[in-house]
C-alpha cells in the first residue's frame, strides 16, 4: 500500500520499535495473576457486589422484554457470559428489563448486524466494524497500532470519545451504540509456523477491513474479510493461511482445532462494538433507559475484563495443554514488522485531514485519554465506569 507522509512515520516506526515486544502485560502473568486482577469483575458478574450505581427505578408497569440477536453459540464461554450479565441487568432494573436472546445467528448473520438493529428485527446485537469499515473511517482508527497499552483502558476510551467522534457514524447507519467491548490484541492462527516477514509474505491472512487491512499489506500478507463463523471451514479447507484474532476468540470459534500454530503478534487491539434500534431505546421510560445505559458502561467493561483478557488467558493455557504451538518472533525481526507497518498511523491521519475528517485531533484525544488511565488497574478502571460512566454513548432522549 503506497502511504502519504512516510518520513514522519519512520519517526513513529522508532517509537514503536522501542517498546518491547513483551510490552502486553498479561502475556507475563500467570493464569491465576489474571484471575486475580479480574475479581471484582467476577463479582460483578456473580452478582456479589453490594452497590452496582444502579439509577433508581420508578416504573410501574409490567416488565419489558428486551430481544437480543447473537451470532455466539449459547453454549459458547461468551454466550454464558451473556446470559449471566442479563441477570444482572435484571438485578440492577428491579426486574423491568429482561432480555430475550436468540443465539448462533438464528435471526441474521454477523454480516447483517446492522441492517438487523436497523429494521427493527432485533433490539440489539453485534455490528462488527471491522466488517464494514469504509462506513466507520473515526471508529476504525480504535484499531492503529501503538495507541492503547491494555483491552481495558481501550473500551473506556472508547466509550468516553464515542460521542464526539462515532456515534455519528452509527447514527448515519440508522442505529446508535449499544457498546464498545475490547479484545486482547489479535494473534496469528496458522498451520504452518509464522514468526518472520518472509513467512508472511504472500499468505492470505484473515484481518478483516481498515487499519488491519493496510497492516497486513504492509507486512506482505494478502488479507482476506470473512466473518468468525466462516473461520474453521476456511483454515481447515485452505482457502486462508491464517487467522489474525484474539485467542478469546480463537476459542469461541473452534479455531484451536484446526490451527496447529499461534504467533505472538502484538500489534493492536481489536473492538467489538455492539448496536442497537433507536425506536427500541427510545421508546424506553426514561428511568429504565438510564439503567440501560449505565449496564451497557458497566457490561462493556467487564465483558473486556472477563471475555477477552481473563479468557484469552484461560485459552492460552488450554491450547498449550492441547500441544498447539506457541511461535515468538524476535525482537530484532519484530522491530521489522513494526516497521513495516508504522506509516499506516500517519497515513491514517493524512488521508482522514484530506477528507475533513478530525483524525488529527482523534488521535491527539485518544493519546490524552490514555495517559489518565493507562497506570489503573483492571479493579479502578471498573470502579471508574460505575462511578463515571461515560457519557454520550447513545442519545439520552428521556421521556
Amino acid at each position: 500500500m503506497k502511504h502519504i507522509g512516510f518520513g514522519s512515520a519512520i519517526c513513529g516506526a522508532a517509537m514503536l520499535v522501542a517498546a518491547p515486544m513483551g510490552a502486553q502485560a498479561d502475556e507475563t502473568l500467570s493464569l491465576e495473576e489474571v484471575r486475580e486482577s479480574t475479581r471484582m469483575a467476577s463479582k460483578w458478574l456473580n452478582l456479589e457486589l453490594e452497590d452496582y450505581n444502579a439509577p433508581e427505578v420508578t416504573y410501574t408497569g409490567d416488565p419489558i422484554e428486551i430481544r437480543l440477536s447473537s451470532h455466539l453459540p449459547e453454549a459458547s464461554e461468551r454466550g454464558e457470559f451473556l446470559k449471566q450479565s442479563f441477570a444482572v441487568l435484571e438485578h440492577m432494573s428491579d426486574g423491568k428489563l429482561v432480555i430475550k436472546p436468540r443465539w448462533s445467528g438464528a435471526v441474521h448473520s454477523v454480516r447483517e448486524g446492522f441492517d438487523a438493529n436497523r429494521s427493527g428485527i432485533t433490539d440489539f446485537a453485534a455490528c462488527f466494524v471491522f466488517l464494514n469499515a469504509s462506513n466507520f473511517p473515526l471508529t476504525g482508527g480504535l484499531a492503529l497500532p501503538g495507541i492503547f497499552p491494555n483491552p481495558e483502558v481501550l473500551s473506556l476510551v472508547a466509550e468516553e470519545l464515542a460521542g464526539k467522534y462515532f456515534l455519528p457514524e452509527f447514527e448515519k447507519q440508522g442505529v446508535y451504540i449499544q457498546s464498545i467491548t475490547a479484545s486482547t490484541h489479535f494473534n496469528l492462527f496458522s498451520t504452518q509456523p509464522i514468526t518472520t516477514l518472509a513467512d508472511l509474505k504472500g499468505k492470505k491472512v484473515r484481518s478483516g477491513t481498515g487499519v488491519n487491512k493496510e497492516i497486513f499489506e504492509d507486512l506482505g500478507a494478502v488479507p482476506v474479510n470473512m466473518g468468525s463463523g466462516d473461520l474453521f471451514s476456511a483454515l481447515q479447507r485452505g482457502l486462508i493461511d491464517a487467522i489474525f484474532t484474539s485467542d478469546a476468540s480463537a476459542r469461541t470459534f473452534r479455531i484451536n482445532e484446526v490451527a496447529s500454530n499461534h504467533t505472538y503478534t502484538p500489534i493492536n487491539f481489536g473492538t467489538f462494538e455492539w448496536c442497537m434500534n433507536p425506536r427500541f431505546f427510545s421508546s424506553l421510560p426514561s428511568d429504565l433507559q438510564a439503567v440501560f445505559y449505565d449496564w451497557s458502561r458497566q457490561k462493556s467493561q467487564v465483558e473486556t475484563q472477563l471475555s477477552f483478557s481473563l479468557g484469552s488467558a484461560e485459552a492460552k493455557a488450554q491450547f498449550l495443554d492441547e500441544g498447539m504451538k506457541y511461535n515468538r518472533i524476535s525482537d530484532e525481526e519484530f522491530a521489522l514488522w513494526q516497521e513495516a507497518y508504522a506509516p499506516v498511523v500517519d497515513a491514517y491521519v493524512k488521508k482522514g485531514e484530506a477528507e475533513g475528517l478530525p483524525t488529527k485531533q482523534l488521535l491527539e484525544d485518544m493519546r490524552a485519554s490514555v495517559e489518565k488511565y493507562r497506570g489503573m488497574s483492571r479493579e479502578e478502571l471498573l470502579t471508574h465506569v460505575m462511578d463515571s460512566p461515560a457519557a454520550g454513548v447513545a442519545p439520552m432522549s428521556g421521556n
